[in-house]
């Protein structure tokens, strides 16, 4: 929960309607300067509710500091503006029973996702696993969202929990980590509710953008030789291309013309690599940032 007052009630409550209630439930106030924090100790919790402090450190710091004060065998996370439908812990908890059973290698459950954008715009994240799936995460994270998951809580704590260098693409490191040596499925239902706002990457990706590649240097450190030749110019044009993306989309043009730089200075497939949509984004930012020169040049 980072400043999340206007939010956290609604989503303590949609943990208060499950009908599987969770044992405890932990909020980590991640610096908050609002009264999110007080609202958490004023809620009416019909579970063991424990709310946590640190200084403002990320949400990989915040889920590790949560993680130290588990014992539970399956740990869920939620984020403060993220809501749970009420079957979300009943479902996947009987996904892992039945796995269980089985005898599979099971390390993570998820679920599908609806997100809602604060412009109006609705998408969802319904990407289905049911097996091994380290090779997927290659190409993008597979996981359906943070506020998705259901995992065991000893692999979190035996891999070390989240990197705490990293600001985001942190949960796609553990679950590449978690995936290379137990399985990955999904409740293929919507059970969890996301709300993206203006602080979302898409809006900020100069932000986050260096944690990418940060991102990118660890995964090639621990698996790049493991990956083929292929692989990796794979996994480093797609990552470079979610910022590509998300720089046009914002109007930053001349961010498009460095990312898109750095790509082709990795590998000659950028000029191809996604049916060329990141080779398209780059020939327009190119002529809008020509056209801004022209017109200052002009008014000189």
């Amino acid at each position: 929960m980072f400043n999340s007052a206007d939010s956290i009630e609604q989503t303590l409550a949609s943990l208060t309607g499950q009908t599987r209630l969770p044992d405890h439930v932990i909020v980590i106030d991640d610096g908050s300067s609002d009264d999110g924090p007080q609202r958490v100790k004023d809620f009416a919790a019909p579970f063991r509710l424990t709310l946590l402090h640190q200084a403002n450190e990320g949400p990989a710091s915040a889920r590790n500091h949560g993680l130290r004060h588990t014992e539970e065998t399956l740990v869920a996370f939620l984020d403060a503006d993220d809501q749970w439908h009420p079957h979300k812990l009943e479902k996947q908890l009987a996904l892992y029973d039945d796995l269980l059973r089985q005898g599979r290698p099971v390390g993570l459950i998820d679920c599908n996702v609806t997100i809602d954008y604060s412009d109006g715009t609705r998408l969802v994240e319904d990407r289905y696993k049911s097996g091994m799936h380290f090779h997927d995460f290659i190409h993008c994270n597979i996981v359906n969202g943070v506020s998705a998951v259901l995992i065991r809580r000893d692999l979190l704590t035996q891999l070390g929990g989240f990197e705490t260098s990293l600001r985001y693409s942190e949960d796609r490191m553990m679950w590449a980590r978690i995936a290379e040596h137990w399985e990955i499925h999904t409740v293929p239902q919507f059970l969890v509710r996301r709300t993206v706002n203006d602080g979302n990457v898409t809006a900020q990706p100069k932000k986050y953008y260096p944690h990418k590649l940060r991102f990118i240097e660890l995964f090639l450190a621990r698996y790049g030789a493991q990956l083929s030749p292929q692989q990796r110019i794979d996994f480093v044009l797609g990552n470079h291309a979610d910022f590509l993306g998300a720089f046009s989309r914002c109007g930053e043009h001349a961010e498009v013309i460095t990312v898109y730089r750095r790509m082709l200075a990795h590998s000659w497939q950028t000029l191809i690599f996604n049916r060329g949509k990141p080779t398209l984004r780059y020939l327009y930012a190119c002529a809008r940032a020509l056209g801004r020169t022209a017109e200052s040049t002009t008014a000189h």
